[in-house]
């Protein structure tokens, strides 16, 4: 059964006890399962609602037991992180999201006997795990989708930024159209914000003026890449599944949709914890852990798109040639 604190509660207990740091860890012994501590509240963030879909899945799966502490906001999660690992019995304590790296990092220094991990961000210390979705491999299959579906006309990508990850992001798209075609053209563009939906929009549509019929948008600001589709005569791949849902009402013009799932991944990280194949460094989970949704590939696919079967072919072709070790994605 899943336990749920009252996190002033939580962290009030720890205080009151007069126990912090190592000593009050050394100090309880009990297996009490895992913990999972969010930075924001529960009630308002999509991103978190979906990961705790995936603990729950874990929990019914593995048979175990999952803490799920909400959040109150960045900063209070140190002190809630603290709350957590001073009980002294979890076998691992997981938070989400870049943002929560450094503070992570500094409270594992503390309790050096806890585990700890961090899904989309990174943390440092020797009883730290940073994970990370290997967005190059979900891309491959995307691009060798996209250019078996535009049959040779060019198809787009959209990035937020030029970072390392979404140059990996851009790097797998285009060596899975390339795997297809290796003389199609592939648009590759940056808006240099995740904030800017109007400019998101604009490069969207100049990739349309030089005939992209596909375009992948990962700009964080997308939904105008997928309103201007129908109008200008593109379809678009959805990078996001909260994008995706948002847009749907509006029936826009969608491709497809390759995207990794937080509660994918975040299932597929208690797993490896499981099975105690967990890394004690970092670890880039891809589509040999399923943290990816690609309709018709890695699942049944839905009524939403109106795939050929070639297409479909070309993605699971990909899919495999990438978990059987047959093709390496570069990731830039």
């Amino acid at each position: 059964m899943k336990r749920r604190w009252v996190l002033g509660a939580a962290v009030a207990a720890v205080l009151l006890s007069g126990n912090t740091g190592a000593m009050a860890q050394e100090a309880l012994g009990d297996n009490c399962g895992y913990a999972y501590v969010f930075q924001e509240p529960l009630a308002g963030n999509t991103a978190e609602q979906t990961i705790v879909k995936g603990l729950e899945r874990a929990e019914a799966d593995f048979g175990i037991t999952i803490d799920i502490i909400d959040g109150t906001g960045l900063s209070g999660l140190g002190d809630n992180l603290r709350a957590a690992a001073s009980k002294g019995c979890y076998l691992a304590i997981g938070t989400a999201f870049f943002a929560s790296g450094e503070i992570l990092t500094q409270v594992a220094r503390d309790y050096p006997k806890q585990r700890f991990f961090i899904e989309g961000g990174v943390a440092t210390g020797p009883n730290v795990t940073s994970y990370a979705q290997a967005n190059q491999e979900g891309t491959y299959v995307a691009g060798a989708m996209a250019a078996t579906m535009s049959d040779g006309k060019p198809i787009g990508i959209i990035t937020g930024d030029d970072s390392p990850p979404l140059k990996a992001f851009s790097a797998g798209f285009i060596a899975g159209a390339k795997s297809v075609d290796p003389d199609i053209t592939v648009l590759v563009n940056s808006v240099g914000s995740f904030m800017d939906p109007a400019k998101t929009g604009a490069v969207a549509l100049s990739q349309a003026s030089k005939g992209a019929t596909l375009i992948f948008p990962a700009a964080g600001s997308n939904l105008q890449v997928y309103f201007l589709g129908e109008q200008h005569g593109y379809k678009t791949i959805a990078s996001d599944l909260t994008d995706y849902s948002n847009a749907m009402p509006r029936k826009p013009a969608l491709g497809f949709v390759v995207a990794s799932a937080e509660d994918q991944t975040n299932y597929a990280i208690l797993k490896q914890y499981v099975e105690d194949t967990h890394e004690t460094a970092s670890k880039a989970l891809g589509l040999r852990d399923g943290v990816f949704s690609i309709p018709f590939v890695t699942d049944n696919g839905s009524e939403d798109f109106d795939l050929p079967q070639k297409v479909i072919d070309g993605g699971k072709k990909a899919f495999d040639d990438i978990v059987s070790g047959k093709v390496t994605v570069p990731r830039s």
